[in-house]
């Protein structure tokens, strides 16, 4: 079995979903450059962006290959330690303050989570501007319509007046 990297697993999902790379990268709220690296293995997606690819793309082998991928990127960011249950006593804490946990594991965690929660309030705020620009659009072909209907019924008695006027004689 061939070796698993992230730049296959990108272009095979992207090509299974059927968008271009300028595509993915508006539906990842990337830059298109960014998707050319990560296809052509300079860098790696973010957890986030992987997870978010992940809900793109359609059950199959692609799918299965970016859950491997996502726990294999999981395991290198923020691996468990191998810590059985009676090795800390209470109140015991490892290196740098955290919770429990040699490493610093919980700490570099909530980093992750803060991040992770920052980039979602984001992509809410765009999905509300796009939701409102998208309602403003409506309106106005709404309004468009309405235009086209008056002008064509006002076109529709102006012709057949013009044509009246002109077929009765003149009587003079």
């Amino acid at each position: 079995m061939e070796a698993l990297t992230a730049a296959k697993v990108v272009r095979r999902v992207r090509k299974r979903i059927e968008v271009s790379q300028e595509g993915l990268a508006r539906l990842l709220n990337a830059t298109k450059g960014a998707v050319q690296h990560w296809e052509r293995g300079r860098n790696n997606p973010d957890l986030a962006r992987l997870n978010a690819l992940r809900q793109l793309c359609p059950p199959g082998a692609e799918r299965k290959d970016l859950d491997s991928l996502i726990k294999q990127t999981q395991s290198r960011l923020a691996p468990l330690p191998d810590i059985k249950p009676g090795d800390l006593k209470a109140g015991e804490s490892g290196s740098a303050g955290t919770i429990g946990i040699p490493g610093g594991s919980f700490i570099y965690l909530r980093r992750e989570n803060h991040k992770l929660q920052r980039q979602v309030t984001r992509l809410e705020s765009l999905v509300q501007r796009r939701t409102e620009q998208l309602r403003i659009l409506e309106d106005l072909a709404t309004e468009l319509q309405r235009e086209m209907a008056k002008l064509r019924a006002t076109h529709e008695v102006a012709a057949p007046a013009a044509v009246a006027s002109v077929s009765t004689p003149t009587q003079e």
